[in-house]
């Protein structure tokens, strides 16, 4: 007996203006993190990040999330957590909105990870309390 595979659930649709920043941002995210050095990624993104007008709230970058999630259902390789928070901090960038870019860690088990924060709240990310990633870099 076969046990079926459950078919990941597509995300709508978000709105057309959103779908072309986050293709344009995953697209500048991937380049970025497998062709550049990460010191001019960084620079690149404290750049974008000088440039906002104001920061995002966390419904607005709930929807810069969602974009990005929606994009990468199309995108031809893998994008790991560091490709995909940088898509999602360039496209609220572009958006001109602020939002945290953070890289960090947890332990036992040892693990890093990459996601954005509104409003010092992860977006996009599930909540485990009891294992808090802790935060190296915050730009």
């Amino acid at each position: 007996m076969s046990i079926p595979m459950a078919v990941p659930a597509r995300t709508a649709r978000p709105p057309l203006p959103d779908r072309f920043v986050a293709i344009a941002a995953l697209a500048l995210a991937t380049t970025l993190v497998q062709a550049a050095p990460l010191r001019g990624t960084l620079a690149l993104a404290r750049t974008a990040k000088r440039c906002t007008r104001r920061p995002a709230t966390a419904v607005e970058a709930g929807r810069v999330v969602a974009a990005r999630d929606w994009a990468s259902q199309f995108f031809p390789s893998r994008a790991a957590c560091l490709e995909m928070s940088l898509a999602a901090f360039i496209a609220s960038a572009l958006h001109g909105k602020a939002v945290d870019w953070c890289i960090g860690c947890r332990f036992d088990p040892c693990e890093s990870h990459a996601w954005i924060e509104a409003d010092t709240q992860p977006v996009g990310e599930p909540n485990t309390p009891d294992r808090p990633f802790h935060v190296t870099l915050r730009i």
